[in-house]
């Protein structure tokens, strides 16, 4: 395992914001230095996290990480300080470093947009990429220091590592150094590499915040993190104090909505029609394409839009097929009930189901319906009518009211199938969403990989866009 020197005391963990009453949400900077650490990286995504991400699930807590040594272009390298810097103030409080012993990448010359409202950089010039993440991610606020977490490998790792991996893993000239300042010269870069390699550790170690020392292999950082960051999950986000079902059931269709509206290319007709159907009367509207096509992307991008425009009116979003229970129609209609109850202060009708029968049901959820729009307007989405479960009719949509009150607009997507039967047979309007042409192709790429701080060379881009 580790040993530790100065290291935190047991129980000691860093306490992030979140918490209860706050986002549940917890979301890690991976800083590390490049080509000697690939297998601790690799260990932390395909191993570790994904255990961390499962607790978190089961305290309705959402668990992401950003580890950005991979996916800027070498054309654009000039921007990764910059990418950086962005992505830690993105997931404060929380932070993880590690180092061994190269000291990283040191950018030529900082570029004006990284200085831009950051004038402490200005006395940073030849520094690593990596001190300059952990400067500007934990030691220059004093705030971070119960919110970060230090890892250092142990010098004697690099011993049990084959001899050409060891050149990898420890500061040293480079070719390219040594042909453009001789072999004295580039030695002499080398060995200041180091003294400032040092003198980082040590003032991370003075500084008073959370260090683990001498982690003896990528298994062993495994375990350290594991443990760390379960206690971290545990104190914040205690089990037994998990949000009740509707909570929990809405947090899950906000999330989704929100994974598909970070990357969208939308075409404003489609927003038009939604928003006079929203503002307007009539019966629902049905949104119709191949799978794949974007309906969902459309729906939440829409719906926050409006949401937004308009903060006080109702807003439900529901998405089939994106949570164990979304695909119970019963259990939607509940929902649907209860977020109305709450937004409304409707008294529910403990007799409209009192024999649990799905006709009982059925009945008070039109009955609720009629109470929300005396109240006003109410906007109802539901997405993936044609993944219901094939139970009490509902793909015949036998749980839906034949009229609708006026205030209550719904619009629903779907694919072929019973449910589209249905609507048809009904005569409700469609709006048909197309695919996307080449151009449209290429953005959402971008816009994709974006939301994770990646690139794509244009080569790559157009490989998958055609």
């Amino acid at each position: 395992m580790s040993a530790e020197r100065e290291g935190p005391r047991e129980g000691a963990i860093p306490l992030g914001r979140g918490g209860p009453g706050g986002p549940r949400s917890i979301r890690v900077f991976v800083s590390s230095t490049f080509r000697d650490m690939q297998r601790e990286r690799d260990h932390l995504v395909k191993r570790i996290f994904p255990q961390l991400r499962k607790r978190c699930t089961q305290r309705g807590v959402t668990w992401s990480e950003v580890d950005l040594r991979w996916g800027i272009p070498d054309e654009n390298k000039g921007e990764v300080l910059s990418v950086c810097l962005a992505e830690i103030e993105r997931c404060r409080p929380f932070f993880i470093g590690l180092l061994g012993e190269r000291y990283g990448w040191i950018p030529e010359r900082l570029e004006a947009g990284v200085l831009e409202g950051r004038p402490w950089l200005r006395g940073y010039s030849g520094r690593s990429v990596t001190e300059l993440e952990i400067l500007g991610g934990v030691l220059n606020d004093p705030t971070m220091a119960s919110h970060a977490f230090f890892y250092f490998r142990d010098p004697t790792y690099i011993e049990t590592r084959p001899a050409a991996e060891q050149i990898e893993l420890q500061e040293h000239p480079s070719e390219e150094e040594i042909r453009r300042f001789g072999r004295e010269s580039a030695e002499c870069r080398a060995e200041e590499r180091r003294r400032k390699l040092e003198a980082l550790k040590e003032r991370i170690r003075a500084s008073g915040v959370y260090v683990r020392e001498d982690y003896s292999d990528p298994e062993a950082i495994g375990e350290l993190v594991l443990a760390d960051l379960t206690r971290v999950i545990d104190t914040l986000y205690p089990a037994g104090l998990e949000p009740g079902y509707l909570q929990r059931e809405a947090a899950g269709h906000e999330a989704y909505a929100v994974s598909r509206a970070s990357s969208y290319i939308g075409r404003s007709e489609y927003l038009e029609r939604l928003d006079a159907h929203a503002t307007g009367s009539g019966p629902p509207l049905v949104i119709l394409g191949e799978s794949g096509a974007g309906k969902s992307a459309l729906l939440a991008n829409w719906a926050i839009r409006f949401r937004r425009e308009h903060p006080d009116e109702f807003v439900l979003m529901h998405f089939v097929g994106s949570s164990p229970h979304s695909s119970d129609w019963a259990r939607m209609l509940e929902r649907i009930m209860g977020e109305l109850s709450d937004f409304h202060g409707i008294e529910p009708e403990p007799a409209g189901r009192s024999d649990g029968t799905p006709d009982a049901l059925r009945l008070a959820f039109a009955r609720h319906l009629e109470m929300a729009a005396a109240r006003g307007r109410a906007v109802i989405i539901i997405g993936g009518l044609n993944q219901l479960q094939d139970r009490d009719g509902a793909p015949d949509l036998a749980w839906l009211p034949p009229v609708l009150p006026s205030n209550i607009r719904l619009v629903l997507s779907t694919l072929s199938g019973r449910p589209l039967d249905d609507i048809l047979r009904r005569e409700w309007p469609t709006l048909d969403v197309g695919p996307l042409n080449e151009s449209e192709r290429k953005a959402l790429i971008s816009l994709y990989l974006r939301q994770y701080a990646k690139e794509l060379s244009p080569r790559r881009i157009e490989r998958i866009v055609g």
